[in-house]
């Protein structure tokens, strides 16, 4: 097959930061979002993480491209990014703001790891992953920013635990705003629960398993009662759920790579690539190679 190009997935580790210690060089990163895009100008590329990235804009302009879906760029904007999502910007030289990345392995100590995984705005398959803070929001979430990026720097005693409590914190504010702003009315805490789940291992399987009943099993629910709970949460079937994660990878590799129709087939686990080529135009109304051309052309991405 040759060399292939493909999108790079970073690590914390790859964004040098002269202030990081031996403990959490590896799991945690904040800086001011001016002096990060300064000193990391490759990231207007399109990349992926294997963190969770919070992002507060206080200044500047532009759009953000998360999975071929654009987002304004302006003052007041919180950007959430999950491990595996690709994205890039376009923004104005006065940009500023904080960003933190993180693992899910850094917070562990103050979140059990489901806590993390249905925080709502990091599942934005049902939520848009950004939202618009009033000044008074902004006021408050960038003081706890400050906080955290003062005990970063100053590197007090106890500060690792001081870092974690005020990101505990930090998620929590933004949480009930989130929620106040982006409520599912007449969803159960249970049915939210039932789907994040579900989501959670389409996004661990998608490749390997692709039948809705494989899921169902795996969540010892019947077919019928995980219908139930997609079409409550979201408006869409178990099976449209999982095609439209298969369709967003294919779409990624299209684009984010130079990987021939027959090896994202191939990637994706179908034997049959003229199945997938018809099951990608079902859902764009495009071939994988028409998809690729058009918003290469016109640089979507």
């Amino acid at each position: 097959m040759g060399t292939v190009k493909e999108f790079p997935v970073y690590r914390i580790d790859n964004f040098e930061d002269y202030n990081q210690c031996q403990h959490c060089g590896n799991s945690f990163y904040i800086r001011e979002f001016g002096k990060h895009i300064q000193e990391h100008n490759f990231l207007d590329k399109p990349h992926g993480h294997d963190f969770y990235i919070l992002l507060l804009i206080t200044k500047g302009s532009g759009i953000h491209n998360i999975d071929f879906k654009t987002y304004d760029v302006k003052t007041g904007a919180m950007f959430f990014i999950k491990p595996g999502q690709v994205h890039n910007w376009e923004l104005s030289k006065d940009i500023d703001g904080y960003i933190i990345f993180f693992t899910k392995e850094y917070l562990l100590t103050e979140f059990h790891f489901n806590q993390l995984q249905r925080l709502p705005f990091f599942y934005t398959r049902v939520h848009e992953p950004v939202m618009m803070l009033d000044e008074d929001s902004v006021n408050t979430i960038c003081a706890t920013f400050s906080n955290i990026d003062n005990e970063y720097l100053g590197k007090g005693k106890f500060y690792h635990d001081i870092i974690k409590l005020n990101l505990k914190i930090l998620l929590l504010e933004i949480e009930r705003r989130y929620e106040d702003n982006s409520t599912v009315e007449g969803v159960s805490k249970y049915q939210n629960n039932q789907f994040y789940r579900f989501e959670q291992l389409v996004e661990e399987n998608f490749k390997d398993h692709k039948t809705v009943s494989e899921y169902a099993e795996m969540m010892s629910l019947s077919v019928k009662q995980l219908n139930g709970v997609c079409k409550k949460v979201l408006g869409r079937t178990p099976g449209d759920i999982i095609q439209e994660r298969i369709i967003l990878e294919a779409k990624r590799l299209l684009i984010h790579s130079d990987y021939p129709v027959f090896s994202i087939s191939e990637t994706l686990n179908y034997t049959d690539n003229s199945y997938f080529i018809r099951l990608f135009k079902k859902a764009t109304s495009m071939t994988p190679e028409q998809f690729r051309s058009r918003v290469t052309l016109h640089n979507v991405a």
